[in-house]
């Protein structure tokens, strides 16, 4: 299993909001997390990638136990997140905003607890400017729509752009595992479309994505497998294909029955 999530408890201060969830994602697969607003959906993947420190349960990461630690290992160790705001940096450029990217490969030769790498492995593993900027035009090449716009600032650009900036820069570590929260939020419906197909793209090329999605019908289309969230506990799981058509998942979640 690439990430499995046992029971995980976690929240903000003394108020939990995940109750004991669970999910798995495999090789390849992309999953899809929905649920009403409170779920605790965005808490899952952040606590996930350490942003919030879980408070009981585990996550592991290829067999090896991550549970709680910090974001810049992980990103060393293969897993990339793109948060639903702030997810570019819109003084900079686009192709800044991809330097970014790798920013923790050029700057980490240190082994972390995590990585279990050695020191000469750990070294090979980070970038020179020259292999950075090869990684950029490898990201940029599959979201052509912005390789006229490298020069200008990403705060300049539209939404569904900047979306395109957040997945390109999420890209530059080739990571195993990406944690997308929210890729819609805020874009009209055609730019809903382009994101979600380059998310498919990304899972096509090897990827595994868990996605936080309000739009549940698109998230569940394209979804290898799903789980619906409700008050920080599991409420149903099932492929993408199944829970779209669950009538109880319809009537709750979906806007009307499947």
């Amino acid at each position: 299993m690439l990430l499995q999530v046992d029971d995980l408890r976690a929240g903000y201060g003394e108020m939990e909001i995940l109750h004991g969830v669970s999910m798995a994602l495999d090789d390849g697969e992309l999953v899809t997390i929905i649920g009403p607003n409170g779920a605790g959906k965005s808490t899952l993947v952040k606590a996930i990638f350490g942003l919030i420190r879980p408070t009981g349960g585990r996550v592991q990461f290829r067999g090896k136990e991550i549970t709680g630690a910090a974001p810049r290992d992980l990103v060393i160790m293969g897993l990339g997140y793109v948060p639903q705001t702030n997810n570019t940096f819109p003084t900079l450029s686009v192709l800044e905003n991809l330097e970014m990217g790798a920013i923790t490969r050029r700057i980490s030769p240190i082994p972390t607890p995590w990585s279990g790498r050695s020191s000469s492995r750990t070294r090979s593993r980070m970038m020179k400017d020259a292999e950075i900027r090869r990684r950029a035009t490898e990201a940029i090449a599959m979201f052509p729509n912005l390789q006229p716009k490298l020069r200008e600032l990403a705060g300049t650009l539209s939404g569904g752009e900047q979306q395109m900036v957040a997945l390109a820069k999420s890209m530059m570590l080739d990571p195993d595992v990406l944690l997308i929260d929210e890729p819609s939020a805020g874009l009209a419906p055609k730019l809903v479309d382009a994101v979600f197909s380059k998310i498919v793209e990304i899972n096509d090329g090897g990827t595994g994505i868990v996605i936080v999605e309000q739009n549940a019908k698109k998230a569940l289309a394209i979804a290898d497998r799903g789980y619906v969230l409700e008050t920080g506990r599991n409420r149903f799981t099932g492929t993408g294909e199944s829970l779209l058509h669950n009538s109880d998942v319809g009537r709750l979640y979906l806007g009307g029955a499947a």
